[in-house]
């Protein structure tokens, strides 16, 4: 394979904020720069005028639910429906099969949370459907898993029906609140419990969420977020950001950055990093894990990656007399696509896995 270099773009890269090119060569990273200094480099690589198109790493879709999900996203999508909406790796409850497998190929890596009731080699922990138990059995589900070790991933069957994640969202905490008047808080904190939010929390939820080291999933719903993500991360919660079913995760971050209360709204970069290295951050520890597609663009990391289309780029804050860092462009903060509300999301151009084209054309950007 011939290295590859992918110039006169925008690079989403925090060690390189700035680059505007990338190299590839033997599926890595292995440089990046400027428009000025790739002319100077590799000249037996092909080359690809990006024309103003953001790369940026793939994302990671924190719930998909059993073997249904995938079917029909593979049935809409030619088998690689996740990588046709740029993202590399998915979380899927109740699926049978291997956590890591690729069950197509091309096909995004897969980070498995077995059945209550199976036997699934590599799992990363156990799904307790919280619609499907009484609260009684969610609370002992959640506690065996813990005594076992296992990480518990505490959602509703239904997945994204609004009123299921409501009931699950309750069931949940009154699940994490038994669990830890019985086995303490150092021992909800070794599994750092996952779990499902969809409304409003109060403070004393909050207090638990972070004393326990859980983390939580949020979704819009028809475009709405009513999660309280800011105030979650502003407790030092873990949040991560999973799009709806058949839409792009620009959408769950343009949610996100536009949440129907302004107290509650958060920064692109932050929507982007709950979108991204979070759904990994929130995984216990295993072999697939780690064979994730990176969630940044760096020298030496996998080019595993997608080329977006966007009408505008920035830095967005929800209030920019108050963020955490400069919105100005030369401060050097990595640039995103615009997210206002209303705007059309990115337009997926190609993604690459090892640095070949796997979805998309590079032709066309």
């Amino acid at each position: 394979m011939n290295p590859l270099i992918l110039h006169n773009g925008i690079i989403h890269s925090p060690t390189d904020p700035y680059a505007t090119a990338l190299l590839v060569e033997d599926g890595m990273i292995a440089w990046l720069g400027s428009e000025e200094t790739h002319t100077q480099i590799a000249p037996e690589a092909e080359r690809v005028d990006l024309e103003g198109a953001v790369v940026a790493p793939l994302f990671v879709d924190p719930l998909v639910l059993a073997a249904s999900d995938l079917d029909d996203s593979a049935t809409k999508h030619g088998g690689n429906g996740a990588l046709a909406r740029g993202v590399g790796t998915i979380t899927v409850l109740a699926a049978g099969g291997t956590s890591g497998q690729r069950s197509c190929s091309p096909a995004p890596m897969t980070l498995l949370y077995r059945d209550l009731d199976a036997v699934a080699t590599g799992a990363l922990g156990v799904w307790v459907p919280t619609d499907e138990l009484s609260q009684t059995d969610v609370n002992e589900a959640l506690i065996q898993a813990i005594q076992a070790g296992e990480q518990p991933y505490l959602a509703s069957s239904a997945g994204h029906d609004p009123q299921a994640r409501a009931q699950a969202q309750c069931r949940s905490l009154t699940a994490l609140r038994a669990a830890e008047q019985r086995l303490g808080v150092p021992a909800l904190g070794r599994v750092r419990p996952r779990l499902v939010l969809d409304g409003r929390l109060d403070d004393e939820d909050t207090a638990l969420l972070g004393a326990t080291a859980s983390s939580v999933t949020v979704m819009p719903s028809q475009g709405r977020l009513d999660a309280p993500i800011g105030s979650l991360l502003a407790a030092g919660v873990p949040v991560c950001l999973g799009p709806e079913p058949g839409t792009s995760p620009w959408e769950a971050m343009q949610a996100a950055l536009h949440h129907p209360e302004p107290a509650e709204r958060v920064s692109a970069r932050s929507a982007f990093a709950a979108c991204t290295r979070a759904g990994l951050r929130a995984a216990a520890a295993g072999p697939s894990v780690h064979a994730a597609p990176p969630t940044r663009l760096a020298v030496s990391a996998a080019a595993d990656l997608a080329v977006w289309r966007a009408d505008a780029v920035g830095v967005q804050a929800p209030d920019s007399r108050v963020a955490a860092w400069s919105t100005d462009t030369r401060a050097g903060t990595p640039l995103l696509p615009d997210l206002e509300d209303g705007a059309a999301p990115p337009r997926l151009i190609a993604t690459l896995a090892a640095g070949r084209t796997v979805c998309g054309s590079l032709t066309s950007a």
